[in-house]
C-alpha cells in the first residue's frame, strides 16, 4: 500500500463543480482508498496567456495499492471525461489533476515524474497539501510537505540556479533583469561556480562553492536583504547542507536544477537528478528553449508568492 498525493486545479467553466466530479470520481475509484481532500483554494493564474480567470485549487492524499502509472492513467481518464482539452502550456484549463508524490517513488520516463518537479515552488500546491498530507515527507530530500512550505515562506521567493553552463545561468539571469525586473546576482569569471555540478550533482562531499553575488554588494544584515524576489547563477559559500544555514535570508529557498532536455536525456535516470545525500529542496528546470525556460523562472518565482485564499472551511465539499 502506498501514500499518493494529488493536486486538482480548474480556472475554466464551472469551476467548483468540476473539482467536485473530478474528486468524486477519483474517490470512488476501486484503486483508492481512504480519500481525504484539501480545502478549496482560490489563487491568481501564473504564467500563459493573459486574461486568465483565477483558478479554485485543492490536494487530495489517499492510499492505493496501484501503481503511480495507474493512478495518472486514472487521473487522465478523469479529466478526459471532464472534456480537458490540452492546446497551449499554461493555458487555462477546465481541470488539471497531477501525482505529485507517490510513496517513496523517485523516478520518472516521458509520461510521468515524481515526485512532482516542479511542486516545490508552488504554494497553490503546498498550501492545500498541507490540509492532508503536512507529513507525508518528499523522499528525494527528506523534508516533509509541511516543512517545504513553511521554508518557501520564510524568506523572499528566491532561487539559485545550477547544473547547465556557467553562459546559460548568467544570460537566464540578464534577461529575468530586463524583461521581468527580477534582482539577480552573478559571479565572476574568477569566481569557481556550480557549473562543475552539471546535470547530476556531486554528493555533498564534493561541492564546490562560490562566494556568494549576494554577498559581494549586500551587508549580512536581514534589514538589507533584497526586498523582492532574487535569483543568483551559482551557489552560496554558506554550507548548504549545513541545517543551521537554512534559515539564514542569504539562502535560496530553493535550488533550481538545470537539465538539458535532448531525446536521449529528457528523462535520465533518477540517481542523475536526485541523488542520496542531497538534503536541499529542489526545483527541475527542464531547458528545451532558453526563451521558454526564462519564463518558466519568472513563474515560478510568481507561484512561490502566489496568495492562496481558503474559499471552503474543511475539505467536505466534494462529497
Amino acid at each position: 500500500m502506498s501514500q499518493c498525493l494529488i493536486s486538482l486545479g480548474s480556472n475554466l467553466g464551472q469551476r467548483s463543480e468540476l473539482l467536485h466530479r473530478a474528486a468524486e470520481r477519483v474517490a470512488k475509484s476501486s484503486a483508492v482508498s481512504n480519500f481525504r481532500a484539501s480545502r478549496l483554494y482560490e489563487t491568481p493564474p501564473i504564467g500563459g496567456p493573459g486574461g486568465q480567470e483565477p483558478f479554485l485549487n485543492a490536494a487530495a492524499a489517499f492510499d492505493t495499492e496501484s501503481s503511480a502509472h495507474e493512478i495518472l492513467s486514472l487521473l487522465q481518464d478523469v479529466e478526459q471525461w471532464l472534456g480537458r482539452q490540452r492546446l497551449r502550456r499554461w493555458d487555462a484549463r477546465s481541470i488539471d489533476l497531477d501525482v505529485v508524490l507517490y510513496g517513496d517513488l523517485v523516478g520518472g520516463d516521458s509520461h510521468l515524474v515524481v515526485p512532482h518537479p516542479r511542486y516545490p515552488a508552488r504554494t497553490f500546491v503546498l498550501h492545500p497539501a498541507c490540509d492532508v498530507a503536512d507529513h507525508y515527507r518528499d523522499p528525494r530530500f527528506g523534508w516533509t510537505i509541511g516543512e517545504l512550505s513553511r521554508h518557501v515562506a520564510k524568506a523572499q521567493p528566491s532561487l539559485c540556479l545550477v547544473g547547465g553552463d556557467a553562459d546559460l545561468r548568467r544570460l537566464i539571469c540578464r534577461r529575468l533583469t530586463q524583461d521581468h525586473g527580477v534582482i539577480t546576482f552573478q559571479s565572476t569569471d574568477r569566481v569557481m561556480t556550480a557549473g562543475t555540478i552539471a546535470n547530476a550533482p556531486l554528493p555533498p562531499s564534493q561541492i564546490r562553492f562560490a562566494e556568494p553575488p549576494v554577498q559581494e554588494s549586500i551587508s549580512t544584515d536581514d534589514a538589507a536583504m533584497p526586498a523582492g524576489p532574487w535569483v543568483s547563477d551559482s551557489l552560496p559559500s554558506l554550507d548548504i547542507t549545513d541545517r543551521t544555514h537554512w534559515d539564514d535570508p542569504r539562502m535560496p529557498r530553493l535550488i533550481a536544477r538545470i537539465q538539458h532536455v535532448t531525446e536521449d536525456s529528457s528523462w535520465p535516470a533518477p540517481h542523475k537528478i536526485w541523488p542520496k545525500g542531497w538534503r536541499y529542496p529542489e526545483y527541475r528546470l527542464e531547458v528545451t528553449d532558453v526563451e521558454w525556460a526564462i519564463g518558466e523562472v519568472a513563474s515560478a518565482l510568481d507561484s512561490m508568492r502566489c496568495p492562496c485564499r481558503a474559499v471552503t472551511d474543511d475539505g467536505s465539499w466534494w462529497r
